[in-house]
């Protein structure tokens, strides 16, 4: 949008093929901040954003607001997005739980699902590793099954020093985001 010209809102859930999607957005606009504000999906599309979010060096934030119902909100496969960001802003929430299969009552070969799952795990903690979280996340993202929320304090950890200029883009993002939603309730 003219308002805020290079960011790029990801505002659904994480499908598959949205890596091809997003690389599309990047090839056609100069965007240099990526606003989240998406509930999760697809572990392995999400961290396939995620490594494209690092290798281009894009900030990533999360807005105060959502156009969806609840708060702002980056959780689970899209907490790799943001985790990516050369710089990394939070003003929503930011959470993160284990990963799952989708169908939990699929059968499967106990060998077959150890090994998927301990390769999931592997790719997770070598991207986050390599974007310079720091180690505690791991233990908040693989204790619980539930969402778990970063406290204001963690979020301090996490975060990096932003810029007047960024400060600016996140405030107009924020406005944009709200005007989105005054725009649906009519």
């Amino acid at each position: 949008t003219e308002k805020i010209p290079y960011a790029l809102f990801f505002l659904n859930d994480i499908q598959q093929y949205d890596r091809f999607e997003f690389r599309k957005a990047l090839r056609t606009h100069d965007i240099d901040l990526i606003v989240l504000s998406s509930p999760g999906g697809s572990v392995m599309e999400g961290l396939s954003i995620a490594g494209i979010i690092h290798d281009k060096k894009l900030n990533t934030f999360i807005p105060r607001n959502s156009i969806r119902k609840e708060d702002g909100n980056c959780a689970s496969a899209c907490a790799f997005m943001f985790f990516a960001g050369e710089n990394r802003n939070v003003n929503g929430k930011l959470g993160v739980h284990q990963f799952y299969s989708k169908d939990s009552t699929q059968k499967a070969e106990i060998g077959d699902t150890q090994k998927i799952a301990q390769f999931t795990v592997s790719e997770i903690i070598g991207f986050l590793n390599e974007f310079e979280t720091p180690p505690w996340v791991f233990e908040r993202m693989f204790q619980q099954k539930d969402m778990y929320y970063f406290k204001e304090s963690e979020l301090l950890q996490i975060e990096t020093e932003v810029t007047e200029q960024t400060k600016v883009q996140h405030q107009n993002a924020e406005k944009l985001i709200s005007d989105l939603i005054a725009a649906f309730s009519k």
